[in-house]
């Protein structure tokens, strides 16, 4: 049945590629740049960046709807890839419609839940690109693990028992190994997990395609100034940006440098002070990835 089901929604996608291919109607028409991450990138911090440093731009960071419970359905097999475009477009046309001041405006919108639906993504808009942010997995999981989802100073915690929303988990994935362990993760377990799952279902999305960057956290954040700069002129060639030069740079930059510093970790002592075994089974739940994006 598994199989059955999983051939029917391949000859639905492939159909529906074909059929959307030759007929664009009702597509978002509007310049689009989706940020995309696992999480703790700085995604908000983006947002605000590109709506004072750039003209013609309008940036969001996660808008209601926020996508999340669309990418669950899509995990869930409820939805199909054309209901979830069609809830795209309905969702984000009148935003658009509304706040996009010239027909070359380019809207951006900075949303890790958009990691999960990003083929509808590329039917749902007829120019889009992708700027993926990746950070190191042992700051991502020392930020996630301080992460209150509703900024709540801590009454409500990413993958926590009071965790406002339900996390995919590897029960959602019939080939994922880490099923039967999982009732017996900790909280660092479960969040590496997520890390390492999350950056793998971005990057398969993103193969094969020509409209994406990745950029890294560590970079665009870096406390060298020639790292930062030349990351940062990367992204606006790629996104093919305006500079607005009344944008007050220094300070721009100065809360650049500062940025990889800024989210409290507190919560989590540093990696070098975890038990040898949380260790090891950090470094065994992200293995896949941190080789994929670079990391250590």
């Amino acid at each position: 049945m598994a199989l059955n089901n999983r051939l029917y929604k391949l000859f639905e996608s492939v159909l529906w590629k074909k059929k959307t291919k030759n007929n664009t109607i009702g597509s978002i028409k509007a310049k689009t740049v989706f940020i995309l991450s696992a999480g703790r990138t700085g995604t908000q911090f983006f947002y605000g960046f590109f709506n004072t440093c750039f003209k013609d731009v309008f940036a969001v960071h996660e808008p209601y709807p926020d996508l999340f419970d669309i990418g669950m359905q899509k995990l869930n097999n409820k939805w199909s890839s054309n209901t979830i475009s069609e809830k795209i477009k309905e969702y984000r046309k009148p935003l658009l419609e509304k706040n996009l001041s010239s027909e070359t405006s380019t809207y951006i919108e900075s949303n890790p839940h958009a990691a999960y639906v990003i083929p509808e993504l590329t039917y749902s808009f007829e120019s889009i690109k992708f700027l993926y942010l990746v950070r190191n997995p042992i700051d991502s999981v020392r930020s996630f693990y301080a992460k209150s989802p509703l900024n709540n100073e801590g009454s409500m915690l990413f993958y926590g028992e009071n965790d406002h929303r339900k996390r995919i988990c590897p029960m959602d994935f019939p080939t994922d190994k880490w099923a039967k362990k999982w009732p017996g993760f900790s909280r660092v377990h479960k969040i590496a997990w997520f890390w390492n799952k999350v950056n793998s279902i971005i990057l398969d999305s993103l193969q094969n395609t020509g409209n994406t960057i990745l950029v890294k956290y560590e970079d665009f954040f870096s406390e060298n100034p020639v790292t930062r700069e030349s990351t940062l002129l990367e992204i606006v060639n790629f996104l093919d940006l305006t500079e607005n030069r009344m944008a007050d740079w220094d300070k721009i930059n100065r809360e650049m440098a500062q940025k990889s510093n800024a989210t409290k970790t507190d919560y989590l002592p540093p990696f070098e002070q975890w038990p040898l075994k949380e260790k090891e089974m950090f470094m065994e739940l992200t293995e896949v990835m941190r080789a994929r994006l670079g990391y250590k």
